[in-house]
């Protein structure tokens, strides 16, 4: 609930924040410098980025003209008057050492395009896999929030490129259905109340996702409800007053979109709260020690999380917690299976709605070896393909292929 409190003070103090030194007349007489013809161009070889203008009250547009690859730049210093061009999208200004301010445009060197770089050399020898997907990148070299196995399915990755919480169907239209931002923000709630970045928030300490990652557009505090923007979970009617959860409703929050009035938490989040107030009204009355509470796990978006277990069982559950018996594992007799249980294949299997579905291994992950048309090939714990050697992709009726060490290609 901390979290959740942290987050919206940020926000609202955001939006409530009011500009008292500029005004509608401010930019009256104000004489704007022309722009430039490459950022007028705005075409694949000539373009610019558009910034905020460091004249008074942003009055004018403000471009910097994009330098290419092997441009000359400079990366100059707080004596320099204002910049007119930059190395452009995925390229850094490199100087010859570190005391010099003038240098040549090159690639950047991250993690993200380190890994383009590597598809583009397996590309040219012949050892990048058919189903191989080059890693795309943002302008500034860093992951962008999503990934995609073609025909199957795109997920949400975090900032150093691991998958986390978010998941949809195959879309060649990611790039605007999963901005990922609610599930990449809620790593830093956790960072925020002194966890590690791996910790487990909550139902009721973090903003609530939508499946794709996204917020919910109808978020709880104490009870009481508001709207709030998908992409960035930012109030959408700041000064709107605040709605009861028992009267939230598509007449008092115009974002709520459930048929039946007063409905906010689901299956889950229901079963845990159920469980919390047991839980605490033991506490209360001085129990020293509590045993046989037993909360569901639940995601970031209210339902149950895939994995779930009894005290002799893992299993694979669907978003309404139904189980998934094809992957059920003893964690006494298949310790090994049970500890490694992530049901991301089962639960993809679900999603996917074309014809193209994983193999999945009894508990629930994927096959190391999957065959789509005919060919077989490796694939990581995402369901990836995972290439390093020209042989890397055999025909259906041959030996399968020989994978890389799971651990090793994570």
């Amino acid at each position: 609930m901390i979290a959740i409190l942290i987050s919206f003070a940020i926000f609202t103090s955001v939006f409530s924040d009011e500009n008292i030194l500029c005004t509608t007349k401010s930019c009256k007489d104000v004489v704007c410098p022309k722009l430039s013809e490459k950022c007028k161009a705005q075409n694949a070889t000539h373009n610019g980025v558009f910034l905020l203008s460091p004249i008074t009250c942003n009055c004018c547009e403000f471009c910097l003209d994009n330098l290419n690859e092997g441009e000359e730049c400079s990366k100059g210093d707080v004596t320099d008057p204002v910049p007119k061009e930059v190395c452009g999208p995925g390229l850094v200004c490199k100087t010859n050492n570190k005391d010099s301010t003038d240098g040549v445009c090159a690639k950047m060197e991250t993690a993200c395009t380190n890994l383009q770089k590597s598809y583009d050399e397996r590309g040219i020898n012949g050892t990048a896999g058919t189903l191989e997907v080059r890693q795309d990148c943002t302008s500034e070299g860093e992951f962008v929030p999503y990934k995609c196995i073609p025909g199957q399915t795109c997920y949400c990755v975090n900032a150093t490129g691991h998958r986390i919480f978010g998941e949809m169907d195959f879309t060649p239209l990611a790039d605007d259905l999963l901005k990922c931002k609610c599930s990449r923000d809620y790593t830093g709630i956790a960072v925020v109340l002194g966890r590690n970045e791996n910790a487990t928030l909550e139902p009721l300490e973090h903003f609530r996702c939508t499946a794709n990652g996204d917020y919910d557009s109808v978020q709880c505090i104490n009870d009481k409800c508001f709207c709030v923007d998908e992409y960035d979970g930012a109030p959408t009617y700041p000064n709107d007053k605040l709605v009861n959860i028992t009267d939230i409703s598509k007449s008092t929050l115009k974002c709520y979109k459930n048929k039946k009035a007063g409905v906010f938490y689901k299956d889950c989040e229901n079963e845990y709260i159920d469980v919390l107030k047991m839980y605490n009204k033991f506490k209360k009355n001085d129990y020293k020690k509590l045993y046989g509470f037993k909360f569901p796990k639940c995601d970031l978006d209210g339902t149950y999380q895939a994995v779930q277990e009894n005290s002799t069982h893992k299993y694979c559950v669907d978003k309404e917690g139904h189980v998934l018996t094809s992957a059920v594992v003893d964690k006494g007799k298949d310790s090994d299976l049970a500890k490694s249980m992530d049901c991301k294949c089962a639960r993809a299997r679900l999603i996917i709605t074309g014809e193209d579905k994983p193999e999945c291994m009894e508990n629930g992950n994927y096959a190391q070896v999957q065959c789509r048309k005919g060919r077989c090939r490796c694939v990581d714990s995402d369901g990836n393909q995972v290439c390093d050697d020209v042989n890397c992709e055999v025909d259906e009726k041959n030996s399968p292929p020989t994978c890389p060490d799971p651990d090793s290609s994570s």
